[in-house]
């Protein structure tokens, strides 16, 4: 195993009781019987764009819509699954770091072990490089228990963050049939989750087995839609950077000589800049 990826951390005592925190699962994904609705077919938002990305992604474009329901859901048509078979799922960090990243990984390795205790969560060690090089690590609760909501990216780590040439696609999939997967989950931001459905185009056009999930876990916050309500590690960021600006307002409005002049992450979509200047009231943005 390469560097200090999946090894245990010193924790201090606060992050000690941060890791006893449960997060609250929606009632459609508590349990362990799974119902799914199939509604209309996903379709692009701008009828412009339509056959543009139909031409580009003939074999995954327009497939229906799945809605999860609360086990109680009175729905005829709704599909009821109560028996999972094992699956082997690997998992990656493709961008940048963000809050909230460690959790996905810990809510994955809960759901697939709830479902059936001989499923297998495979991380992939720094990033695409590890995806394309098959360095794995197989995810444990002794691996998660010193990770769990935890801020960075070291479970895994990372490093480029794209899958995007011929080679790296075709390498991609090579490792998923060699590791034999299941399913491969891609935790990144616009890019990393455009590369996905690349991903999952070359693979269905393939006949490869392994299905392809993007999670959108960005601090940038430019990836919502009328599905995305917001990115994960948008709000965390926002307001650990409007405290830190806020500060500042306040030892500039005390000494009366300071000029403070911040540069906000959240590249050129400057949702996180909005946001912070909202909260925070600075003189200008």
């Amino acid at each position: 195993m390469d560097s200090d990826y999946g090894v245990p951390r010193e924790l201090s005592e606060v992050q000690q009781n941060r890791t006893l925190y449960q997060p609250e699962l929606p009632p459609c994904l508590q349990g362990t019987t799974v119902r799914v609705e199939y509604g209309d077919v996903a379709i692009a938002a701008d009828p412009a764009g339509a056959h543009v990305i139909s031409h580009a992604y003939p074999h995954t474009y327009g497939q229906p819509l799945a809605h999860f329901l609360r086990k109680a859901a009175n729905v005829p048509d709704a599909k009821v699954i109560s028996e999972h078979p094992a699956v082997r799922v690997g998992i990656v960090f493709c961008g940048r770091q963000s809050p909230g990243g460690h959790n996905v990984i810990w809510g994955l390795h809960e759901a697939i072990k709830a479902h059936n205790v001989n499923s297998k969560l495979i991380g992939f060690l720094g990033g695409t490089d590890g995806l394309l090089a098959q360095k794995t690590l197989e995810i444990t609760n002794e691996v998660l228990s010193s990770y769990k909501n935890q801020g960075g990216y070291d479970m895994l780590g990372r490093t480029k963050d794209q899958i995007r040439t011929t080679e790296q696609v075709n390498g991609a999939m090579a490792t998923c049939q060699a590791l034999k997967l299941d399913a491969l989950v891609i935790i990144g931001g616009v890019t990393s989750n455009t590369d996905a459905a690349q991903l999952a185009e070359t693979f269905a056009e393939a006949k490869c087995a392994t299905k392809v999930v993007g999670v959108p876990v960005t601090l940038n916050g430019d990836l919502k839609n009328q599905f995305v309500e917001t990115t994960v590690g948008f709000d965390t960021i926002c307001k650990v950077n409007s405290q830190l600006i806020s500060n500042m307002c306040t030892d500039a409005l005390s000494a009366e000589k300071y000029y403070y002049f911040i540069r906000m992450m959240g590249r050129k979509a400057s949702h996180v800049a909005l946001e912070c200047a909202l909260q925070s009231h600075p003189n200008m943005v």
